[in-house]
């Protein structure tokens, strides 16, 4: 075909407040196109105002396999859009593996959709065109926008009509003209819950929400869409594998944005396992969180998220938040019932990925609690990347949690401080459980090292190692001993009655008729009857069980002192 020549490159000037990612978003181009076009710029975290950029023209070469659909919706475009770009392309279903086309500029986010051009004026407002697709729309329909004498026709899936009055008047009644990503097709907005094939759609490629959300895990994207300079390609720390796009894809692709199409394509098709798994375990499965813990988890490692949702049924009851989140995707590599790491059906064992880590911040050989300590470390770290994405994109207001007990004061009324810390890490550790046998399980055994009794088997009773070590976790000092009624003497003294009680608080019962030995938790909830909802270690886990950290009710009557933290 006769190419077109494209745009010549043009200069930009830095204003405050910009950044690469920004200025490439704003102007339709990679990061790495523009860090390329500027070699100037060494560190691409590091610019200055008033510096000048060369933002570069954009071209395509047609790969095997293109459709000028699928390059369009890779680059954040319409097709129609990238058709009048090229009007040398005289039939748009025909194009040749070499062919170059022309990438027009596209401009911001508005309602979290891409900018690629304007409709004209109405009332001195330039109306955008946005990147939508009619099969998530329920009412778009052809229409003119009328303003003085200019008028410009709105195509089907394009955008949706405003309604201007066509007398001229400045009134413009519905300035909505695209429905934000996740709106339902009955016109809600703000919803709590997921259209999971939305979220993952591959025709919007890096303009999909979960390649947002599952970037911000991976270190590609940033919770407001932008992109970091590992989008364009970087190496993977677990397997030293070059991998590129937000999702950190490591396979044959085009270009980044193919990248993200490609791994779309895959997360969609893991749909129908999640949403029955979810359902099985009496879950919502659009709940934003769940569904974007298991797709992030998948992202990372396929095997894991087959044990993630083989175990969703621990999360009934309990609240879809953080702490049960991690816990779940760190028990997804080990063994809640053996304390360690699951053994594959090819040999090894899960997470091998995390022992190169480990073993480099050891500068040696890791140990199987180092190791597991990365991990922790790792699924926290993607957890709280995931929630600051899904709360950036307006995801996690209201999002709804699975049903659990009435109680007159839910675990998250301490709010935040030392309560909500503590109460965080303590419910990140549900699970964790005793080793029948000779052996022990090495998360116990760290518990230990928080007191000085630093005992080096899960016989030794741990319930008071637990609660020193969450503290410690937490930057609240506690008592460093391992004899639960030490607690007693532990920042300042509550009254034990649910009007004082609250979240957060340590509580210490008695075990047996020994003045000597006790038990001591963590509250987590003050209950309506008279009882309270305590998370603890050491705890039994019914018979023939071993015992782990979990969630008791306890009266609380039979408390012999509940303390709060100094």
């Amino acid at each position: 075909m006769n190419d077109t020549p494209p745009p010549a490159g043009r200069s930009y000037e830095v204003q405050h407040g910009d950044s690469l990612s920004r200025i490439a978003k704003s102007n339709g181009v990679s990061v790495q196109a523009l860090l390329d076009a500027n070699p100037q710029v060494r560190n691409p975290d590091v610019i200055y105002p008033g510096s000048h950029l060369t933002i570069p023209a954009t071209r395509y070469t047609v790969q095997r396999g293109d459709t000028m659909q699928h390059i369009a919706a890779d680059h954040g475009l319409t097709l129609q859009a990238l058709v009048g770009a090229n009007p040398q392309v005289r039939n748009a279903d025909l194009i040749h593996v070499g062919d170059t086309l022309n990438l027009p500029s596209v401009g911001h986010l508005v309602d979290g959709l891409p900018v690629v051009g304007s409709v004209g004026l109405v009332h001195d407002t330039l109306l955008p065109v946005y990147m939508t697709d009619p099969r998530y729309r329920s009412d778009i329909g052809k229409a003119a926008i009328a303003s003085g004498s200019a008028q410009s026709t709105v195509e089907l899936g394009m955008t949706r009509a405003l309604n201007a009055d066509p007398t001229g008047k400045r009134d413009v009644t519905q300035r909505q003209i695209a429905e934000p990503a996740l709106a339902r097709t009955d016109g809600t907005r703000n919803q709590p819950t997921l259209n999971l094939q939305r979220f993952t759609d591959p025709s919007l490629g890096s303009n999909a929400l979960a390649a947002i959300v599952i970037g911000n895990a991976e270190g590609t994207r940033r919770p407001d869409g932008g992109f970091t300079a590992a989008y364009g390609g970087h190496t993977d720390p677990g397997n030293a594998v070059h991998n590129r796009g937000s999702f950190s894809y490591q396979h044959a692709a085009s270009s980044p944005a193919d990248a993200d199409r490609r791994q779309l394509t895959t997360l969609q098709g893991q749909l129908p396992a999640y949403e029955a798994a979810a359902r099985r375990a009496g879950l919502d499965p659009n709940n934003a969180r769940l569904a974007s813990a298991y797709l992030d988890l998948y992202n990372q490692s396929p095997s894991a998220a087959g044990r993630f949702l083989n175990q969703l049924g621990t999360l009934r009851g309990q609240p879809i938040d953080a702490a049960h989140i991690t816990n779940l995707r760190v028990n997804s590599y080990v063994d809640a019932s053996t304390g360690q790491r699951f053994r594959l059906s090819g040999g090894g064992q899960a997470g091998s990925g995390f022992v190169n880590i480990a073993n480099r911040q050891v500068h040696g050989t890791a140990t199987e609690a180092q190791v597991q300590a990365v991990i922790r470390a790792d699924q926290k770290r993607r957890t709280d990347a995931v929630d600051s994405a899904l709360n950036r994109q307006g995801l996690l207001n209201g999002t709804a949690t699975a049903p659990t007990p009435a109680a007159t004061v839910p675990a998250s009324a301490s709010g935040t401080g030392k309560a909500a810390r503590i109460l965080d890490v303590a419910r990140g550790e549900i699970g964790t459980k005793e080793v029948s046998g000779g052996r022990d399980n090495p998360r116990v055994l760290e518990y230990h090292q928080a007191t000085s009794l630093k005992a080096r088997n899960d016989e030794t009773s741990w319930c008071s190692s637990f609660v020193n070590w969450t503290m410690k976790q937490a930057g609240v000092p506690g008592t460093n001993s391992a004899a639960a009624r030490s607690w007693l003497n532990w920042g300042t003294s509550v009254p034990k009655d649910a009007a004082h009680v609250k979240p957060g608080d340590v509580i210490v019962f008695p075990r047996g008729n020994s003045p000597a030995q006790g038990h001591v938790a963590i509250v987590e909830a003050v209950l309506a009857d008279g009882c309270v909802k305590v998370v603890g270690g050491n705890q039994g886990n019914g018979p023939g069980n071993p015992d782990g950290v979990n969630e008791k009710v306890r009266l609380l009557s039979e408390a012999i002192g509940v303390r709060r933290a100094p």
